[in-house]
């Protein structure tokens, strides 16, 4: 991604089939024709681009390891895929983590919300066993907040260890049984044990730290969201 803060939309920066595209909205974001037009950042996916100024339903994340396929009548889920064209496969995050998946032939794709409360309970798990026998998988981790500023209790610690005691590098100590956790961790972990070895994540990803370009729960944004969005181009 470009330094220059003015961008409010970026692709992520990944290796994948000339037929999968995706899009990351960061803080303020506002779409025009100047913006649309910007050859620096490129942006001529006209469906994402409709999509973000439509009034499209999204999922209504409840923080659970739910995986939908779109089009869904259900959208209470955190995660969804899709093998169809157009669809557009999307979440809503602003300190936790959005992963986007596809795989080498562009056959489907995927967006994932991953909250510690996600993960915990298999968010990524569910939704990639989902597709199997789907293989050569690429992903891309995109803006959450860092370990630096991600505060959380023994009890999180306690729920991740009990599920694999490898999580324990994803952890360290803070005071007061506090700990500083890292989603990025765990997300990699689970990934590289699913198989998946195409795994990308965006330099200055921290949604806490980068204050001018990304929006951070923790930091005051209660209501704004930023959108990761991946689709199958036609």
């Amino acid at each position: 991604m470009s330094k220059d803060t003015n961008f409010k939309i970026f692709k992520p920066n990944w290796v994948v089939p000339d037929n999968v595209h995706a899009l990351q909205t960061i803080k303020n974001l506002t779409i025009d024709e100047n913006l649309l037009n910007n050859d620096r950042i490129q942006i001529e996916d006209n469906v994402g681009i409709r999509f973000l100024r439509s009034k499209n339903k999204v999922l209504n994340q409840i923080h659970s390891n739910i995986s939908v396929e779109l089009p869904s009548k259900s959208l209470d889920a955190d995660a969804s895929y899709t093998f169809k064209k157009n669809i557009i496969c999307a979440v809503r995050t602003a300190d936790c983590m959005p992963i986007l998946v596809t795989n080498d032939e562009g056959s489907f794709v995927s967006a994932i919300h991953a909250g510690w409360r996600g993960l915990s309970t298999g968010v990524i798990e569910k939704t990639i066993k989902k597709l199997n026998p789907i293989k050569n998988l690429i992903v891309w981790i995109g803006p959450h907040i860092s370990q630096k500023y991600f505060e959380v209790g023994s009890e999180v610690k306690e729920i991740f260890l009990d599920y694999d005691p490898t999580y324990e590098v994803a952890f360290n100590q803070s005071s007061n049984s506090k700990y500083f956790f890292s989603l990025k961790t765990v997300a990699e972990i689970k990934l590289h044990k699913l198989g998946v070895k195409n795994i990308y994540c965006m330099d200055n990803f921290c949604t806490y730290a980068n204050s001018e370009i990304f929006y951070s729960y923790r930091r005051g944004d209660l209501k704004e969201r930023m959108t990761s969005l991946i689709w199958i181009e036609s």
